[in-house]
């Protein structure tokens, strides 16, 4: 038997990226994964042309800035799956802004952060965008779920992606987000103590992970493979989407029954604050 068989696992921001990798390998290991997005897909990706793959996934949609939109899909799920054993709180990111007090235009919109021509407000509702996405929603969704596993038989598992930018020595150009990501890894020690024994909840912290996107607005156009962006990591590349979720699959299987509360930095070895600034080269090139 895979480790996972028989578990039923919700992932959410699984339109691409980290997301599918996670999803991937919760499958992989034998789990049905139900995915959500903003918009409609007509499956989870990666899975159309698996059979067995397709048989335990699906993709449905869930806006989760909208708690009301949160407790429909998680009632959805269970009235045709019977129940969650797992959640993954993965929906999330940001994008690197040069100032915080006046956010450019272009930082907010790639962001998906809600318009403005005034800079003061515009910056406002970047910011709120931004720990609302990291923060409040994962707490909503948890709760959620939670709600659902505490009437099951078994130990639920909630995991909470989070980034090194929550790291106690600060995170400049990504003030909020490292605010609400430290929030995050917070929230994970306190429910783990208030969920136990029917829950356990924990947390990994991801440095650069390479995904369409962190090529597209992270990686410099002179430096499309990171050589030169990798080289302040210890083992001198980025992590990729199936490492994230391996990690996952651990800590959602018997072998990590007892590990609750922790928060996993899975970074390569780096040291906190060193790619912020190469980070933040690709948007003020477009700037």
């Amino acid at each position: 038997m895979a480790e996972l068989d028989g578990k039923v696992a919700i992932v959410t921001g699984t339109s691409r990226g980290v997301g599918v990798g996670i999803a991937h390998e919760l499958l992989r290991a034998g789990a049905t994964v139900i995915g959500c997005s903003r918009a409609p897909m007509n499956a989870l990706p990666g899975t159309e042309n698996d059979p067995a793959w397709t048989e335990r996934s699906a993709q449905m949609v869930c806006d989760q800035a909208d708690y009301r939109a949160i407790d429909a899909f998680v009632t959805q799920v269970v009235d045709t799956y019977g129940r969650i054993d797992i959640l993954v709180n993965n929906a999330g990111g940001t994008v690197p802004s040069p100032s915080v007090d006046a956010v450019p235009s272009l930082v907010s919109r790639i962001q998906g952060a809600p318009a403005s021509d005034d800079d003061f407000e515009r910056s406002v509702l970047f910011h709120a965008f931004a720990v609302q996405m990291n923060l409040i929603s994962p707490l909503w969704f948890a709760i959620r779920a939670y709600r659902q596993m505490k009437t099951q038989d078994g130990t639920g598992c909630i995991i909470n992606i989070s980034s090194g930018a929550g790291h106690a020595a600060g995170s400049p150009t990504l003030v909020s987000y490292g605010a609400a990501k430290a929030g995050l890894n917070q929230m994970t020690r306190s429910l783990a103590q208030e969920w136990g024994p029917a829950t356990r909840v924990n947390c990994v912290a991801l440095g650069p992970t390479v995904t369409e996107n962190f090529q597209s607005f992270v990686l410099p156009k002179d430096d499309p493979d990171g050589e030169q962006y990798f080289d302040p990591i210890p083992l001198k590349r980025g992590g990729q989407p199936a490492e994230v979720g391996r990690t996952c699959v651990f800590l959602a299987s018997g072998a990590a029954d007892y590990i609750n509360g922790t928060t996993i930095e899975m970074d390569g070895g780096m040291l906190p604050g060193v790619l912020y600034d190469a980070g933040l080269k690709t948007i003020t090139d477009l700037l």
